[in-house]
């Protein structure tokens, strides 16, 4: 569990200050273009992204069951939805095809972050 926090803290940290910083180069490889609205939208979305890892770090850190369980769920949820609207954005034609490898890095995250999910509710019902 604490490769995958550590994993995806340093891919979401990375996401985190391009959003932040460079909105624009993040967005271009996959040809979406942003106007002077949608740049503070994706740098108010970095500052969410910057804010995963800061979590992520604790838990890791952590010895709390309820804690590390409480991230999973999180993360899972985030990375379930986010899946989703990028799945819906890619199909609607929004992205260009490099659009795709964010959908599957979130899908990946989402299914690791499942394993865990559903190991700590077979854990937990064994109790």
């Amino acid at each position: 569990m604490n490769t995958l926090f550590l994993v995806y803290l340093i891919v979401e940290a990375i996401f985190g200050v391009g959003f932040l910083f460079v909105p624009g180069l993040m967005m271009d490889p996959m040809g979406v273009t942003l106007d002077a609205t949608s740049t503070t939208f994706a740098r108010l979305f970095g500052t969410l992204l910057i804010s995963i890892p800061v979590l992520l770090y604790f838990a890791r850190k952590s010895s709390s069951t309820e804690f590390k369980r409480g991230v999973i769920y999180c993360c899972f949820i985030y990375l379930l939805l986010s899946t989703v609207v990028l799945l819906i954005t890619q199909i609607k034609g929004l992205m260009n095809t490099m659009g795709w490898s964010i959908v599957i890095l979130h899908l990946v995250f989402m299914l690791w972050f499942g394993y865990y999910l559903i190991n700590q509710v077979k854990t937990d019902s064994d109790r």
